[in-house]
């Protein structure tokens, strides 16, 4: 059962944020439009959201009491001492560097992969940088969606922040704490490694659906049986990540240490390469992720060494066929 909030609570977190100052988000897109309405709710003084194409700032400042939509980044920074940019790791330089920036300035990008120094064009003109980044997913639909669904999607988020300005690592982590969320603290050589490992936890895992429901449609009739059959696969593999280690919730074939299985997959992926470039990379993929998953399987203790070699060795003897 849920704890409610003890009473006052939530004014403490409000009065928390508000003393932030004004915020502005440049960029309403999917993250930029679900983390302006969710700080707005939590008590921070949202005044100005912008976008490429003004009837998307529009339609997010509606959701929040107090806000101004504006067609450019120099109008929302005019107005704002914290500025979040929520746009393409690609634009993320030219918009800085677009901005007349002032020393009372907070200038925080959300980008994983890039660090705070990208934000150079704002700290020559005195104003403290962050890299703030929520290891989330978002698509557009959640910016407006329910509020409740937004705050849900962020409780119990990790948060990757990058700063060397003491009162701006406070501020934020502030601001990530009343979101529901938790700060790690990363360097600027970290942030890549970090990025990859959201990637691969997220992004590939839905590529390897989509390759896994490809597969499955060509060999059955009723295409649209395809998530029906695999998503309980999927909801039942992130159900046991969630409750043990990867190596205890691993299963399969190279858990079991299964070579007939293994050999029979590998047979079926390089005789389907012969005809279709498709499988040809699914079978690369395959060979890649089953090596990865022999470390996996070895510390789970149900494969013994020999048997992990002999994994290893049939997986080098499929590579060597090309």
């Amino acid at each position: 059962m849920n704890t409610p909030d003890p009473a006052g609570a939530r004014d403490v977190r409000l009065a928390t944020l508000g003393a932030i100052g004004t915020i502005g988000v440049i960029g309403s897109g999917a993250v930029g439009g679900a983390l302006a309405r969710a700080i707005a709710a939590t008590g921070g003084t949202v005044v100005a959201v912008s976008a490429r194409h003004l009837e998307h700032a529009e339609a997010l400042a509606r959701h929040i009491p107090g806000c101004r939509a504006y067609l450019t980044p120099e109008e929302v920074a005019a107005v704002s001492h914290l500025v979040l940019l929520a746009v393409p790791d690609d634009a993320i330089i030219p918009v800085t560097a677009r901005i007349q920036w002032s020393a009372n300035q907070y200038v925080v990008h959300l980008s994983g992969a890039m660090s705070a120094r990208v934000l150079s064009a704002a700290t020559e003109r005195d104003a403290a940088v962050a890299a703030l980044h929520p290891l989330m997913t978002f698509t557009r639909a959640l910016t407006s969606s329910p509020l409740d669904k937004i705050q849900e999607q962020l409780r119990g988020c990790v948060w990757a922040l990058e700063t060397s300005d003491e009162p701006l690592r406070a501020t934020l982590q502030t601001m990530v704490t009343a979101l529901g969320g938790k700060v790690a603290v990363l360097s600027e050589n970290d942030r890549i490694p970090y990025h990859i490992a959201g990637v691969l936890a997220s992004n590939y895992v839905v590529t390897l659906m989509g390759a896994a429901v490809t597969l499955w449609e060509s060999f059955s009739e009723d295409a649209s049986l395809a998530r029906e059959a695999l998503l309980p696969l999927v909801r039942a593999s992130v159900e046991n990540l969630a409750a043990m280690p990867p190596s205890a919730a691993l299963s399969g074939p190279i858990a079991r240490g299964d070579l007939g299985t293994l050999h029979a997959h590998l047979n079926w992926l390089a005789s389907a390469a012969q005809t279709s470039p498709g499988m040809s990379v699914l079978r690369d993929a395959y060979l890649a992720l089953a090596r990865l998953t022999v470390p996996l399987a070895e510390a789970k203790e149900t494969l013994t060494t020999e048997r992990a070699s002999a994994i290893l060795a049939l997986l080098d003897a499929a590579q060597a066929r090309d």
